[in-house]
Formats: C-alpha cells, sequence, structure tokens
C-alpha cells in the first residue's frame, strides 16, 4: 500500500533547490543545506540510522486550509491591500489572491487594481471574489443578466479559469481549482513576485514571502502579523534560533503542502514545528516518524513524542518497543532509558519477552541476584525479594499469565442456503475460529467451532457490539417478511431496524439509522446506557440505510448507505450525540457505496466492501479507501480481491477481518474470510467459513468470556 502522502523521492522539482534561490545570503559551501550531525534525543555521540535517505510527504488539500484562511482574512478585512468602491459599497481583498485566479497576475498585482472598478458590477465581483477565495461560484449564472455581468468581471480581471466555469457545462472541483491558484502563488514566490515580508535566521539568511500568504499557514505567524505586535509593521522579522533550512522547510511547507524528510533533520524540525504550531506539517512528521520507524529509532520517537505531548505518535512508539523489546533491549541505547519509563513498560500486558521472573533457572536467579543495579535502586526491593523467594522455593507471587487476552474471530448469526439448496435458512449460531491453518503453497484453512446459540430467534441484518465485555446482539429480522424485523435487544429499542449500524462510545450503545419496515428508513440514532438500562433517541440529519459506522479517537464516523431515495450515497459524517451530523469529505471510489464495512485502523478509516451504483442497478465494489480524520481526506487503499456485499468484519490483533456477504454481480454467497495484515499491506484469503454466510455480524472477543451474552 502507498502510504499517505509520500512520493516518489526522485521528485521532478526539488523543493529545496528552488528555495534556495531565495536566500539572500548563501551558506557556506562545505556545510550541506538541510543536514547535519545533530545526535538523536537522548543519545551521547551521533547515530547512523539505517535510512538515511530523504523523501516527500505531502499533505492532501493542503490548498483548502491556506485558502479557508484568506476566506477568513477578508471576512475580518486582515491583511487587505485592495478596494474596490461600487455603487456605495467596499469591496475588500487581497491582491495575491486576486492575482493567483487570473491570466496575468502581474497585472492584478499591479497598483492600478482598484481602477478596474469602472468596468465591475457588485455582481460581478462577487462571482469573482467567490471563486478567487473558494474555487467556486454559488450564485445562479442562468439569469443572462446575471451572466454577462460575471463575464463582463473575468474580461476585466483576467480571470479565464472563471469564464471556463461559467462556460462549461463540466466543472473543475473547488479543490482542484485552490490547488491551481496554489500554485500560482507558489510560482510568484519562487520568482518574488509581489513578496513583501523577509524572514531573518539566527545566521543572517533571509527567506522572502508574502505577508498574507504566512499568516495563513498557521497560527503563530498569524499572531506574529496580525495581532498588533511590533513584527506586524516590520518588514524583516528575525526568527532567532532557528536554522536557515528550518525557516526553507516552512516556508516550503506553506506554499506547498510538502515536506522533505530525513532522519538527520527530522527531531529539529519537528521542534521548531511545535514552536510555530503548524499543525499540517507536524503531521506529516509523525507520518515520517511512524513510518520510517525502527529498532534503532523507536526509543527516541518516544521520547520526542512525551516531550511534546503527541499521544498517537507516542502510542505507535510504545507499541512498536513492546512488539521488538526482546532485541531493542539488547541494544546500547537501551541503558539510556529512564527507569521510569522501563517500569511503565514492563508492566504492559503485550510486552514480547521470552523470559519472565518466575520461568527462571537456578543459575539464571542467581545471575540475576548479582546484578549490582538491582541492590543499588530502591525501586528493585519487591524484585529482589521475589528472585530470593524464587531461589529459596518458596515463591508466594502472582503465576505467569498470558500477556494479551486470548482474543478470537467470531461469527454471529447470518443466513445461507439450506443444504438442499431449496430455502434460507437464518442462523441462531455462534462460531468461533478455533485455529488457522497454513497448508503447501496458497492453501488456507480455517478451523471453526460452534460455542453457543443466539437467544429466542435467529438473526441476519443485525448488529453486534462489545461494552463492558459484554457482547451485545441488536435488532436484525428473524426472516424475510416486512413483519420480521425485530428491535430486541436487552432491553428492546424503541423500535424495530435492520441494515443498520451500532458502535460503543463512552460507555453506551448507539444504534444508527437503518431500514424500518421495508418502505421507511430512519433518521433517529438511538443510544443504551447499562446504567439506566433504557434506551434513548437523538434525531439523525438523514434517513440512511445499508451505511457503516465506526469509533476512532472518541468520534463516531457514518460512511455511505442509501437515502430514502435508494439513491446510493458518497457521503462520509461525523455524528456527535448532542451537536448532531457534521459532513466531511465524500468518499472518491466510485459514485457512493452502501452494504460496506468501515474499520478503524491506525490512524485512519478503511472502507471495504458493498456495491456501488451503475448505469444499470448495482455491482460489487472492490476498490477501498482510507480516511484520514485530521486531513479530511481519503487516499487508495488495497482492492478486495473478492466482493463482499452485506458482510461481517472486525478487527483483530491489529488486522482487519472481512467475512462472508455476497456478490451483486452473480447474486452467488461468498464463504470466504479475507484479512489485511498492515505489515504485508495486502489482503489474504485465510479459508472458508462454516457456511456461506450472508448478512451477518463479526466481533473479537476474548476466549474466557464467550459465554457472556446479552
Amino acid at each position: 500500500m502507498e502510504r499517505r502522502g509520500v512520493r516518489d523521492r526522485k521528485s521532478k522539482t526539488d523543493i529545496a533547490d528552488a528555495s534556495q534561490k531565495r536566500t539572500t545570503k548563501t551558506l557556506p559551501r562545505n556545510q550541506k543545506r538541510g543536514v547535519d550531525t545533530e545526535s538523536k534525543p537522548g543519545s551521547k555521540a551521533p547515530f547512523h540510522y539505517k535510512d538515511s535517505g530523504f523523501f516527500s510527504y505531502v499533505l492532501p488539500s493542503h490548498s483548502n486550509t491556506i485558502f479557508a484562511h484568506l476566506h477568513r482574512f477578508r471576512m475580518e478585512e486582515l491583511l487587505v491591500d485592495c478596494t474596490f468602491p461600487l455603487q456605495g459599497n467596499a469591496f475588500r481583498a487581497h491582491r495575491l489572491v486576486l492575482a493567483a485566479s487570473s491570466q496575468t497576475p502581474a497585472a492584478v498585482l499591479g497598483t492600478g487594481v482598484e481602477e478596474m472598478a469602472n468596468c465591475l458590477t457588485p455582481v460581478g465581483l462577487r462571482a469573482v471574489l467567490e471563486f478567487a477565495y473558494c474555487g467556486d461560484v454559488t450564485m445562479d449564472l442562468s439569469e443572462d443578466s446575471v451572466m454577462e455581468e460575471v463575464l463582463d468581471a473575468c474580461q476585466c480581471l483576467h480571470m479565464e479559469r472563471l469564464r471556463e466555469r461559467c462556460m462549461s457545462k463540466i466543472t473543475t472541483s473547488p479543490t482542484t481549482q485552490r490547488d491551481k491558484s496554489l500554485a500560482v502563488i507558489k510560482d510568484m514566490w519562487d520568482r518574488g513576485v509581489g513578496c513583501d515580508i523577509a524572514i531573518k535566521a539566527e545566521t543572517g539568511e533571509t527567506h522572502s514571502a508574502h505577508r498574507v500568504v504566512l499568516a495563513a499557514g498557521g497560527d503563530y505567524f498569524r499572531a506574529l502579523l496580525c495581532g498588533g505586535l511590533r513584527e506586524s509593521s516590520e518588514d524583516v522579522v528575525c526568527l532567532r534560533g532557528v536554522p536557515s533550512w528550518v525557516i526553507e522547510s516552512i516556508l516550503c511547507f506553506i506554499y506547498t503542502g510538502q515536506l522533505r524528510l530525513g532522519w538527520t533533520r527530522i527531531w529539529e524540525l519537528t521542534d521548531a514545528l511545535v514552536q510555530f504550531q503548524l499543525e499540517g506539517a507536524l503531521s506529516l512528521c509523525m507520518d515520517f516518524l511512524r513510518d520510517r520507524m525502527d529498532e534503532g529509532s523507536c526509543l527516541d520517537v518516544l521520547v520526542l513524542a512525551e516531550t511534546y505531548g503527541l499521544v498517537q505518535l507516542g502510542q505507535a512508539a510504545e507499541e512498536y518497543i513492546l512488539a521488538h523489546f526482546q532485541s531493542i533491549s539488547a541494544g546500547e541505547k537501551f541503558k539510556d532509558v529512564p527507569c521510569p519509563l522501563l517500569e511503565r513498560l514492563l508492566e504492559k500486558d503485550s510486552l514480547c519477552v521470552e523470559i519472565r521472573i518466575p520461568l527462571l533457572s537456578y543459575s539464571e536467579l542467581q545471575e540475576a541476584l548479582s546484578c549490582s543495579l538491582l541492590h543499588r535502586s530502591p525501586r528493585a526491593k519487591g524484585t529482589l525479594e521475589a528472585l530470593q523467594s524464587l531461589m529459596e522455593g518458596n515463591y508466594r507471587g502472582p503465576e505467569c499469565q498470558p500477556r494479551t487476552p486470548n482474543q478470537v474471530l467470531v461469527l454471529v448469526g447470518g443466513d445461507t442456503v439450506d443444504d438442499d439448496f431449496r430455502k434460507r435458512v437464518p442462523s441462531q449460531t455462534l462460531w468461533f475460529a478455533q485455529q488457522f491453518h497454513r497448508g503447501s503453497g496458497l492453501i488456507r484453512s480455517i478451523e471453526w467451532k460452534a460455542f453457543t446459540k443466539i437467544p429466542e430467534l435467529p438473526r441476519l441484518r443485525h448488529c453486534v457490539c462489545l461494552l463492558n465485555n459484554k457482547l451485545y446482539v441488536l435488532g436484525g429480522r428473524r426472516y424475510y417478511g416486512a413483519l420480521d424485523i425485530l428491535k430486541s435487544a436487552l432491553p428492546d429499542m424503541l423500535c424495530q431496524r435492520d441494515y443498520f449500524s451500532a458502535v460503543s462510545l463512552d460507555g453506551k450503545v448507539f444504534a444508527l439509522g437503518g431500514n424500518h419496515d421495508d418502505r421507511q428508513y430512519l433518521d433517529a440514532v438511538e443510544y443504551y446506557s447499562p446504567e439506566e438500562n433504557t434506551w434513548r433517541s437523538h434525531p439523525l440529519d438523514t434517513a440512511v440505510c445499508g451505511h457503516a459506522a465506526a469509533v476512532l479517537d472518541g468520534q463516531i464516523y457514518i460512511s455511505g448507505g442509501c437515502d430514502s431515495h435508494r439513491r446510493c450515497l458518497p457521503s462520509m459524517w461525523n455524528y456527535h450525540p448532542t451537536r448532531g451530523c457534521f459532513p466531511r469529505s465524500a468518499m472518491t471510489a466510485g459514485a457512493g457505496r452502501a452494504g460496506h464495512v468501515m474499520l478503524a485502523l491506525g490512524t485512519g478509516l478503511v472502507v471495504a466492501g458493498g456495491l456501488q451504483p451503475l448505469w444499470m442497478g448495482f455491482g460489487d465494489q472492490l476498490l477501498c479507501e482510507l480516511y484520514d480524520p485530521t486531513h479530511d481526506s481519503w487516499s487508495p487503499f488495497p482492492a478486495l480481491p473478492r466482493p463482499h456485499v452485506s458482510p461481517g468484519a472486525t478487527v483483530l490483533d491489529g488486522r482487519l477481518y472481512v467475512v462472508g456477504g455476497f456478490s451483486a454481480n452473480t447474486a452467488m454467497d461468498s464463504k470466504w474470510v479475507h484479512c489485511y495484515d498492515p505489515k504485508e499491506e495486502r489482503w489474504e484469503k485465510l479459508g472458508a467459513m462454516p457456511h456461506p454466510y450472508t448478512d451477518l455480524a463479526a466481533c473479537s472477543l476474548p476466549l474466557p468470556d464467550l459465554h457472556d451474552l446479552h
């Protein structure tokens, strides 16, 4: 899988080289730009990483962020530098933004741009400003008079792209238009056109920039240039203690959304990005650290994350250390790990080690007791006592237990064709995967074991949720009639529903949308609180059925599904129990998706399986997508090898499992289990289910608790 933002390191345009042309004072010839010999955090000597190259990381839709800030500046009249007086109103704007959407930027940047107001009307100018700042025109252009005024404004200000937008029936997306405008601004920056401020490094090098773009790039520069400070009126701003190459990297990111990252510069650059509050650029550094982390760098990444409060990066580093603890602990740098951190790691259940104290042999116990460090540390008193009691044969401490729960893949309900191929039979059985077998070549199989049944009725098109180590089976239907749709749970939901989605969050179970009676889709969310033992209802912004939902970082996300007109949706929503739904960027693979699954993977959400609308009817959707909530963007994800419409899905040990369902193209049920391993970056067919179930649910459960069902 191509990771988000990673591009070929041999790009045609080297941003660092382009930036070097703007530096008015060059570095010494024997000093390589952007490369230093600093030590890693916490190390005593320079460390050479295995991967010492540089890689380009790009932030998707960076232009959207820049132009959103520019638009806000115009609304608040910050840093505006031109005024169009029209019919008693004063329209204020930024020359640079207008120039970015014009065919002749130099003419718009000229001092006489206000004189062009003579050939403009308020309607035409509003269209120009909306296009320049937002990349689109929302006003109704169907009236001839409106169209004429807008086209006159295009001719006056040389807005060829806006003219094409008005005349063409095929419109380019606003994001694409903003990308083009930012590229024009970057070109002007490369050539030094319109630059009105210089950033000075500690060593004296200066780098030119546009004041309004710099302010739009981040909170620090916005406060510096718009907050009434002394620097807001100065032409040269000095950033003390910041090397020239760091300033170059920051400016390159602001103008392009791109960073070139390597181990020799990542530490100092991350420190600067935290200082200057450049969240987008900082996220690229964290992507680099997660992507390139190895046994030589993981400890430093953890220290960096804890120093700056980068929670997700710290979790990733800690998980890596715990998984590779055996080899990391044998390294020289492990000696520098602080005792509190070491204690915290040793207490983790996911620590992967071959030996624990109760399993030490007599000679190993003697060797451990001879360690002078244990005798010098007051914190090691308990460990010494445990070692001594083991030597004497009177150990009374806890026995060794598995460090990680024995999680298993579980199938719940669904329906399948009976043995005579005469009718479909809903299932009441819960199966768990007892063992995965790997045969010769590509042959895989799964050993399944039935362990219990759903109480009372079989289920299909239902949902399951795990809350407080209890499995909740919600809604669905027992057979295929409109009266067979269920609302049963513990206690019953407020209304019956199937083809819905359910998640657990903050100690509650949420049931979202779904089909009510084969004629009406639901625009309501119900949530269940075990403490109150009751369901309560909240509105959902739209009625939806066949959608998917997942929780990531304490937020509920809803993707796709069909609306009340049976239209397949590409939408993505962020749902808050009290504030309602907030639209996010739509999915990009196909015109919509329903009957699919959505699963959390790392810091993103993977959408997989389901069907998509075609010219006539619906077809299988094999393409998958990865959603990044931080940047509100989608990126490609390895496609499924086989169709899975209305499957079950779960996450187990960091891997994604998609099971069963059917094919929209052939109407055949699927019996296959596919697994995505992030390390292998591909889907693998693990084998078949006990029966080719569709409309089923799947989850992962700790084996000792499988009997605890509700």
